[in-house]
This record gives C-alpha cells, sequence and structure tokens, in this order.
C-alpha cells in the first residue's frame, strides 16, 4: 500500500456488496483515505464465506490504493448481554468470524457494539459481557484490534458512559480490546465534543476511565439530535447539532487526531457518506493545527 495518507485520515463506510474488495474501489471513488466495511451480511446470522481467491484480492486492491486503514464493522444482531444463551452462542461467533476475516485481509481491527442489557443493569451482566470478550479474543486468530463502540444512551445499550466501557477494557486485559469514539453517539450521551471548553474535561473524563492510549479509531457523524438528546441519529457533517464549528473543536484536539475518522452519515443526497462529506472533514482537518 502506498503510504500517501495523512496522519489523520478521513475515511467512510462503504458497501462491500459483490465482493468485499469492491469497498476498496468504492472508497477511492469518494476519496476516502480510510475505509470501513461489513465482513458479512449484516442482516443474517449467517457467515459471508470469503474464498481465498477473494481475500487475495482485497489484498492486492489495498495494495494498489491510496487507501490507509481498513476496519470492519461487525453485524449488528451482536448482544454480549443477552440474557438468552442461544443468542450470546451465536454474538461471539459472529464477532470471531468478524475478527478472523479482519485477520485474512489484514484489516486493522473490527469495531463493535458491545450490546444491551435491556434494563437489567450494566453491573448484572457485567461478568458475562467480559468472559465474552475474553473468549471471542482467545478464540480469533491474529493480532486484529476489537474496538467497542461507545453508545448513545438509548434502550439499556452499554457504552453511553465511558466509565462502563472503561471497566470492561481493565477487566479483560488485553492490548487488542480498544475503543472506538463515535462523535454523535457521544454529544447524544451529553458529552459536549463540541464546546472549546467542555471538550477538555470530556477527553481529561476519557482518558481517566479508559486511557486515550486505547482510542483506537472515531466514527465522525455530526447529530440531528441535541446535546444530550439520548438518541442514535446521525447527520452529515455541520448540519446538525455538533456542526462544523464543533468538528473543528474536535480536529483541534491533539488527543483525537493521528486516527481514522470514519464517517457513518446519511449522505447529501441519502445515498451513505459522499464525497461532499469527506470533502467536509477534510477541510476542517486541513484548516486544523497539527
Amino acid at each position: 500500500m502506498a503510504d500517501t495518507s495523512p496522519d489523520t485520515q478521513i475515511g467512510a463506510f462503504v458497501s462491500s456488496s459483490g465482493g468485499i474488495f469492491n469497498a476498496i474501489e468504492r472508497a477511492e471513488a469518494i476519496e476516502a483515505e480510510a475505509l470501513m466495511t461489513f465482513g458479512s451480511n449484516n442482516r443474517t446470522w449467517r457467515k459471508t464465506q470469503h474464498k481465498p481467491e477473494v481475500i487475495e484480492r482485497f489484498r492486492e486492491a489495498h495494495a494498489a490504493s491510496t487507501v490507509g486503514e481498513v476496519w470492519l464493522h461487525n453485524i449488528y444482531l451482536a448482544n454480549l448481554a443477552t440474557d438468552d444463551p442461544a443468542l450470546l452462542e451465536r454474538s461471539t461467533d459472529c464477532v470471531v468470524n468478524g475478527l478472523t476475516v479482519a485477520d485474512a485481509i489484514a484489516a486493522d481491527g473490527v469495531i463493535l457494539h458491545t450490546g444491551s442489557h435491556q434494563g437489567r443493569g450494566f453491573e448484572t451482566m457485567f461478568e458475562q459481557v467480559v468472559k465474552a470478550l475474553t473468549g471471542i479474543l482467545d478464540d480469533s486468530p491474529g493480532d486484529a484490534v476489537l474496538a467497542l463502540e461507545n453508545a448513545a444512551g438509548q434502550g439499556g445499550v452499554i457504552g453511553s458512559q465511558f466509565s462502563e466501557l472503561g471497566a470492561i477494557l481493565k477487566a479483560v486485559d488485553s492490548p487488542r480490546l480498544q475503543v472506538c469514539l463515535d462523535t454523535c453517539h457521544a454529544f447524544a450521551a451529553g458529552y459536549d465534543l463540541a464546546d472549546k471548553q467542555a471538550i477538555e474535561e470530556v477527553l481529561d473524563e476519557f482518558d481517566r476511565e479508559i486511557g486515550l492510549d486505547h482510542l483506537a479509531v472515531l466514527h465522525a457523524n455530526d447529530s440531528m439530535m441535541e446535546l444530550g438528546g439520548r438518541r442514535d441519529r446521525h447527520d452529515n457533517i455541520g448540519d446538525g447539532h455538533i456542526g462544523t464549528d464543533g468538528f473543528h473543536v474536535m480536529m483541534e484536539q491533539p488527543a483525537l487526531r493521528g486516527r481514522a475518522w470514519l464517517l457513518e452519515v446519511p449522505g447529501i443526497d441519502g445515498d451513505g457518506p459522499d464525497l461532499e462529506n469527506v470533502n467536509r472533514l477534510k477541510k476542517i482537518r486541513d484548516a486544523s493545527p497539527g
């Protein structure tokens, strides 16, 4: 792979339809410097069987491209905090599969929504989640990272508070377990990343509870909801309550630079991350010091 991407890469969630190698071409079509895609069909538990020639084609396409970091997003069906043993087994199995695919294509890692305790309480399901994550990492080949994504705060979903993610990371105690910071989710959960004064306190809390050295990647999304709205509603960069100024505030923080920022926005025409959103975020990055 040509080392042409800047230190802070602007990437996007792109489709792998028709073959995972197609994600590279789709990322380059919108001038993304990094990408995220699904390793399996998100609507089913059935694993996508990537043939060796497909894996090799992805590796060759990536090596020939200007795309830097590659991340997989685990399917949304997984829930490590469920009280259904069959669902827990399926969930752990699909995460192992995600990490196995990540290792095969030499991806940086897999991003995971840890799951929802559905009102039973974080403490009630904590040991189960820790045991599941420990087993997943033990059963997964290679050294691809598993990044737990913070949540917006609705429906008993784990991770709306940095302290929850921090407690899990400390208990699992593996260098492969890291965190993905979603800007929309954090804002909706009440973390004001868009205010120059407040963001230092937010990052101090993140560092205290999780450790900034455990921040592996970011999801760059504006928020349709106001601060503390506790609902996961992504907006295009600059069009939501975080706004262009808010992303400038974030990009000016040294602690948030040097990582891939992956867009999961609806797109100007509703077709998902697009060239316009990539360019908006690049413009903010390029105007920010550091």
